[in-house]
This record gives C-alpha cells, structure tokens and sequence, in this order.
C-alpha cells in the first residue's frame, strides 16, 4: 500500500462540521421560535440569530417552515374577514331596508 492510498479518506467517512449541522438541522430554530419571529415578538440576539439563519445561512427547512406559517396565518385571517363582511353587507342590507320601509 503506497503513503497516498494509506492518506486517502473513505467517503463513506468523508464529512464536514457545515454537512452534520445541516443533516442533523443543529441550529435551526423551533418552529415556535420562528412564528415568534414572524409576529415580532423576538429582538436583540435572538432576532438576529433567526435573521442570520434565515437570511444569511439561507437553511430551506426554516425557510420552508416560515412559508407555511405565513400561508398558514394568511389562511386563517381570509374566513373571518370574508364572514365579517358578509356580516357587513348583510346588516347594511337590513337597515336600509329598515329605513326605506319607515
């Protein structure tokens, strides 16, 4: 066996801090952790941490996740402000009928 295949790295154990960390997702934030960030309820070093994952890190499993819960909370406002303008239109409705009707 010569000194270069004795040096030679198996692939199989071939690995890098960076590929752990984002196989085993490490630092990312619970999703908990991000909605709070999507409300605004994080600041100073925790905001920034997020931020920097998000952003600079660019990691696609948080970045996925914040599009859920913004899909998620877009989701959940449409049924309330369509009901209330239903609601709205209705009761308008009403009272001009009401009125018309005096």
């Amino acid at each position: 066996m010569s000194h270069d295949e004795e040096n030679e790295i198996d692939p199989k154990l071939a690995f890098t801090v960076a590929s752990v960390w984002r196989s085993e997702r490490i630092s990312c934030p619970h999703p908990h952790v991000l909605q709070s960030y999507l409300t605004g309820g994080m600041e100073g070093g925790a905001k920034d941490f997020v931020e920097f994952h998000l952003n600079d890190s660019g990691c696609p499993y948080c970045n996925a996740t914040i599009d859920d819960l913004k899909a998620r909370d877009d989701l959940a406002k449409q049924p309330v402000l369509a009901d209330m303008k239903d609601r709205l239109l209705r009761s308008t409705v009403a009272e001009l009928k009401a009125r018309k009707g005096s």
